[in-house]
């Protein structure tokens, strides 16, 4: 599925359980019914978000690991072989292997959730139904924020290799 397809299914599943429920949390009879009436549709959605997902974690593990195991890492080894100062560099790399650890663990409990959620019935308990998507949802947020991080050590990491790069 393209980026496009992929926004497309997780709007449609976010406006069709946003859409019938309250600000409040708690759901009234009449959105509960039209949970259950979009039931297949929702968790359709929702396997195809599952499915995408796990190819991006695979794409973004693969090249998280390339940077930090093809350019961080061997720069670093060859600055301290070098007796050269790399302090910076260091604490970016071991706070890029850091947050890589915590990007890999955080996906792990999201799939979990979400397998679980696709496997409930909204059709018998659409207020279960949405409490999991609310969690599932939350459980994503924190992937998101961990990309960000990832981005801005690299970004940061850039930025250090080009100060010691005027320094040599």
């Amino acid at each position: 599925m393209k980026k496009k397809g992929l926004a497309f299914c997780c709007a449609t599943v976010l406006m069709l359980c946003q859409c019938f429920v309250s600000s409040v949390g708690a759901i009234t009879d009449e959105q509960s019914a039209a949970i259950k009436d979009h039931c297949e549709t929702i968790r359709e959605n929702l396997k195809r978000v599952q499915k995408e997902d796990s190819r991006v974690r695979v794409y973004l593990g693969g090249y998280y690991e390339t940077i930090l195991s093809k350019f961080i890492v061997p720069l670093n080894v060859r600055l301290v072989e070098n007796n050269l100062s790399s302090a910076g560099l260091v604490e970016n790399q071991n706070k890029f292997a850091a947050v890589k650890a915590d990007f890999a663990d955080d996906f792990v409990k999201y799939q979990r959730e979400l397998e679980e959620l696709v496997g409930m019935d909204c059709k018998e308990k659409p207020a279960d139904f949405y409490d999991k998507l609310t969690a599932v949802r939350q459980r994503r947020q924190v992937m998101v924020k961990d990309v960000q991080r990832m981005r801005s050590l690299i970004s940061g990491h850039v930025q250090l290799v080009e100060s010691l790069k005027g320094e040599l």
